[in-house]
């Protein structure tokens, strides 16, 4: 399974590493960085069902000591796209309006 990354999701994921450096330490980082990629490890083994429902085609999962949802959605039998990296401190209207 192939994992690719809009192009929203590769600038929430820079946005929010580039915030969380400056609130949190280096190693803690480093772990969000770790489960951001331990998620990904698992989309390519096939375990999309694994994660939390969304909507009817999009699931996600909570990373970042469950400050940050990452989205994604199976976009056939061999391509899964991550949608968004979204601190869950935000309103969560603005969920709708960036994967719109």
């Amino acid at each position: 399974m192939r994992i690719i990354f809009s192009e929203i999701a590769s600038r929430s994921y820079v946005n929010i590493i580039e915030f969380l450096s400056e609130t949190w330490t280096e190693k803690e980082v480093g772990l969000f960085i770790d489960e951001a990629e331990k998620v990904a490890g698992t989309l390519k083994e096939g375990k999309f069902n694994l994660y939390q429902k969304y909507s009817h085609d999009v699931r996600s999962a909570l990373i970042g000591k469950k400050h940050v949802r990452m989205f994604f959605r199976k976009e056939n039998d061999d391509l899964i796209k991550v949608l968004l990296f979204f601190d869950i401190r935000q309103d969560p209207q603005k969920i709708i309006d960036l994967l719109q």
